[in-house]
């Protein structure tokens, strides 16, 4: 291989604690025969728009470390997520398979935040197997400390961060979590969270400028004294990396940057851009305080030797999202470009829709040893990341699972990974496949299906549907296959249908309980 100089081959305990930060443990060495397999770092950002990055087209800020790291990695020009939001495509992340083959579908269903069985087969388990120390810090999302899909219970050996989605809506948290302990920062008590929400920022535009002075800088909450999570997520990235550093790890970063609601500790390269909306300034804020993240996670890797020898991936859980959808008369949602950032790229659609916006990613994968960049134009999705881990780890898998190691794709082995390979996306009604040239879309069940050729028209706007029978009845095929489930809303369902759902889920007892940030009891769009 060009790239590489190796052979690829019970019981909860919470106790409470006030503005007590520990370090992370330095875990046992686990198999010393695999001392010098390489470690894995996974930095996933949250909600990041394709072209938020200087290096994938933004003008208006730069992003120099995740610049210069893209520019020594492979990247995926044409990469996906595996579902058009965060919960479902950290699944589809972290199972390798479709988003109707594992259990999290949509963000949410009849009862509530689902997580994690059991039962599951996750890439860090496969991990541990291959005798990996394995962290996660940051956003996880996908169970409580006291279910089944509590991360200590999926393959991690350390946790940090935050357990649930609503929580993780907080860049000056009450609480986060290590392992099973409960941290708590008094200090952001009065931090007013739920004031971000519901805002038309438009119209009090001036009310979100007064949280930054002159410089820029947030003066809406004492940094002094307040506990910004970004900055512990970078400290307890880098304790685990040194605490670790002599047998192989995964560190498994996941940023919750800059998902919204948007408020940031410093415009820096926007301080100046008065020219541009406060909720625009944020956001490049945030994606610059991201850049900030690897930084220090690359540093940390060079000054401890463990650079060269480490595989290094950047991705998204989702396409665009800094604007929501407006919904036109004929009821077709429309996502808007941001008229100062243009950071949703030449791309229809946007997040909680499958159309090519809403599942389009940045990717990019540094391999260890890597003499020369690439880019690679072959569709790829989330999925690929498990069997490409177990590749680079010499991990036979335990279970099959639909993703392929993108390792024999980047060695010049195109036919590694079938051309026509379905990637199957869905969102309430809609359903989406790319497949080999293809994009096809439907609204609904009940709707004819569209078909596009998407490196001639990214914009998806003219339907060739008509003109190949063969491959409609192929994606018809794939899409009355989805596997129902029985409490998420499944393609075809109504509102009714759903209703009666959560009814059911009333009656058995069976609503999932919900953990709310900073004292909010409801969020707004629960109050309606």
């Amino acid at each position: 291989m060009t790239f590489f100089k190796y052979a690829i081959a019970g019981s909860i305990a919470i106790s409470i604690s006030a503005c007590s930060i520990s370090e992370p443990p330095v875990l046992p060495a686990k198999d010393q025969q695999v001392k010098t397999q390489p470690n894995i770092i996974f930095i996933f950002s949250d909600d990041l728009s394709y072209r938020d990055l200087s290096a994938y087209g933004q003008t208006n800020f730069s992003t120099p470390h995740l610049d210069q790291l893209s520019s020594q990695s492979v990247r995926f020009s044409q990469a996906y997520a595996g579902a058009p939001e965060c919960a479902p495509s950290r699944g589809t992340l972290l199972t390798g398979m479709s988003v109707d083959k594992q259990p999290i579908r949509l963000n949410s269903s009849a009862r509530g935040f689902e997580v994690l069985p059991d039962n599951l087969y996750t890439f860090p388990k496969m991990l541990q197997q291959a005798g990996y120390i394995t962290g996660v810090v940051g956003k996880w999302g996908l169970g409580y400390i006291d279910t089944t899909g509590n991360p200590l219970k999926q393959g991690f050996d350390y946790h940090y961060g935050y357990l649930t989605h609503y929580e993780a809506h907080s860049y000056f948290p009450l609480r986060l979590y290590e392992n099973n302990e409960i941290i708590e920062f008094q200090a952001n008590d009065d931090f007013d969270l739920y004031t971000l929400y519901g805002q038309d920022r438009r119209k009090k535009e001036q009310q979100f400028e007064d949280y930054y002075d002159d410089e820029g800088k947030l003066i809406k909450v004492d940094l002094t004294q307040a506990t910004y999570a970004p900055d512990l997520f970078d400290r307890k990235a880098i304790e685990f990396i040194e605490h670790n550093k002599a047998q192989p790890f995964l560190l498994y970063f996941a940023s919750n940057l800059p998902h919204g609601p948007t408020i940031t500790d410093d415009f820096r390269q926007l301080k100046d851009r008065h020219d541009m909306s406060t909720y625009a300034r944020e956001w490049g804020a945030m994606v610059q305080r991201l850049d900030i993240s690897v930084g220090r996670i690359i540093e940390t890797l060079k000054d401890n030797n463990l650079y060269d020898n480490s595989l290094i991936v950047f991705a998204s859980d989702n396409g665009y999202s800094m604007h929501t959808p407006s919904q036109l008369e004929d009821g077709t949602r429309v996502w808007l470009e941001d008229e100062f950032l243009q950071n949703k790229g030449q791309l229809r659609g946007g997040k909680f829709g499958v159309l090519e916006a809403g599942m389009r990613i940045p990717m990019f994968m540094k391999l260890p040893n890597q003499e020369k960049a690439q880019v690679i134009s072959q569709p790829v999705w989330l999925p690929d990341l498990f069997p490409t881990f177990a590749d680079i780890a010499s991990q036979p898998l335990a279970q099959k699972v639909e993703g392929y190691s993108l390792l024999p794709l980047i060695d010049s082995k195109p036919n590694a990974i079938p051309n026509q390979r379905p990637m199957y996306f869905y969102k309430n009604n809609e359903q989406a496949v790319r497949m080999g040239p293809w994009y096809a879309f439907r609204p609904h069940p009940n709707t004819p299906i569209q078909l596009y050729l998407i490196e001639d028209d990214a914009m998806l706007q003219a339907d060739v549907a008509a003109l190949y029978p063969s491959v409609i009845a192929q994606v018809k095929h794939i899409f009355n296959s989805h596997e129902p489930s029985e409490w998420f809303w499944n393609p075809g369902d109504t509102a009714a249908d759903f209703k009666r759902k959560v009814q059911r889920a009333a009656d058995e007892g069976q609503f999932i309980k919900k953990y709310y940030p900073n004292h909010i009891e409801l969020m707004p769009w629960e109050k309606k």
